[in-house]
């Protein structure tokens, strides 16, 4: 077989369980799920969406038509060419995010493989959560790509077909559009030969159901990926409306704690002012009181001096009465005075709650981004690694046989190489 064409398997789902079925046609080639590139436009497809309103199941059947170049496959036997379904249940499931099954018609010539996916109600995880099933993912991930290279040396080691026919691969190519936050399959475009050689057996059942198992791997991490984001941007985005919120009533809280101040600072060279004058007051009246008094021990004069006490009598009472009234006055701006200092003391203690609160929400969001910013890296990383291993298997020369199983036995004592890290990027 020829594993060298690259093929791009590129989907996303919104449904709780998905079960695919289709015909025992060519697999899908490897290194197309390994490189993640993109392949020659050599088909089309044709789409036929067909939707059954028992159990509320949607079917779609894709018919393969011929290919139309030619160009890059060898003359072959003629052999009808299977059909592919599927299927997307609305039932919940308990199981494994990517527990399948894999269960074989009664006449043999066709396979259903069901996928059980993670409803949505899990899909409110900690983020603790998420980046360790996304190091399980990777890891998983690793796991198919070592099974399938090991596949392909099985496969080239082995002995050619007796007639010497290869089997042509079909490549495929599906994609999906996001319409009002929820995906919806809008177009589906495939293409395939319509002549293949009689080659079915164990090793491309095995190639078939690795690659579903990553390709639907795969698209669960990228959904997940994606939801994660969106819940991540939300929670951001709140923690700085709530930020402006407070930082708006921090500063009204400040300017009118300012005002207090001024009122406060008025009011009290107010009274330094009336402390003052009754201080001269109570000086006047006690030099009036020991003038009346000396008025009243002199003997000569009385008439005048009678006169002159009545006067005094009358100034004394006057100065008593402003007295009293500076004394009430000065009564009433001390409450005052103290009512605008407690004021003040609440308005200082509201302050320092909200400057708790914008710190404890500013540390939240930087928590955020921080996380935000790791998920971003990790999933570049990834992203990368695959690009990389895409132009790599692209690059690649056609070799014999031979020098395949020379080159994978020197390599054979290589060591494992180690996890990558999952960068989180905006898409």
């Amino acid at each position: 077989m020829d594993w060298a064409s690259p093929v791009p398997l590129r989907c996303f789902w919104t449904g709780e369980e998905m079960a695919c079925r289709r015909s025992l046609t060519p697999p899908l080639l490897p290194s197309a799920i390994e490189a993640g590139t993109e392949a020659p436009g050599f088909y089309s497809w044709e789409e036929e969406e067909r939707v059954l309103h028992q159990d509320s199941v949607t079917v779609l059947r894709l018919t393969l038509q011929n290919d139309p170049s030619g160009s890059w496959r060898e003359p072959v036997k003629q052999k009808p060419v299977g059909k592919a379904f599927a299927m997307v249940a609305n039932k919940s499931t308990n199981s494994h995010s990517l527990a399948s099954e894999c269960i074989k018609s009664n006449d043999g010539h066709e396979e259903i493989i069901k996928v059980y996916l993670r409803g949505r109600g899990q899909e409110k995880a900690k983020p603790e959560e998420s980046i360790s099933q996304l190091k399980r993912d990777v890891r998983y991930v690793q796991e198919a790509r070592t099974s399938l290279k090991n596949l392909r040396e099985e496969i080239s080691n082995k002995p050619e077909n007796p007639q010497g026919a290869k089997s042509s691969l079909q490549p495929a190519q599906v994609t999906l559009e996001k319409q009002n936050g929820v995906w919806h399959p809008e177009s589906l475009h495939t293409s395939s030969v319509d002549q293949e050689e009689d080659y079915v057996g164990e090793d491309v059942e095995k190639i078939r159901e690795t690659a579903k198992r990553l390709f639907t791997r795969l698209q669960e991490t990228e959904k997940r990926h994606q939801l994660d984001r969106k819940a991540f941007e939300t929670t951001v985005s709140q923690y700085q409306r709530e930020v402006e919120q407070n930082t708006a009533a921090r500063g009204r809280a400040e300017e009118r704690a300012a005002a207090k101040e001024a009122e406060v600072e008025e009011l009290q060279r107010l009274v330094l002012g009336m402390e003052k004058e009754h201080q001269s007051l109570l000086k006047k009246m006690k030099e009036s009181e020991d003038e009346l008094e000396k008025l009243r021990s002199l003997e000569s004069d009385r008439l005048t001096e009678q006169e002159r006490s009545a006067k005094l009598e009358k100034e004394v009472a006057m100065l008593r009465e402003k007295i009293h009234h500076l004394d009430d006055m000065l009564k009433s701006q001390q409450r005052k005075v103290r009512h605008m200092i407690e004021q003040l003391q609440n308005s200082k203690t509201v302050i320092q709650a909200k400057d708790e609160i914008i710190q404890e929400l500013r540390e939240q969001v930087a928590h955020l981004t921080a996380e935000n910013l790791e998920m971003h890296e990790r999933i570049d990383h990834l992203i990368e690694k695959q690009i990389n291993l895409g132009s790599s298997s692209f690059s690649s020369r056609p070799r014999s046989k031979s020098e395949y199983v020379s080159s994978k036995s020197l390599a054979g004592p290589l060591k494992p190489k180690p996890l990558p890290l999952i960068r989180v990027v905006e898409t």
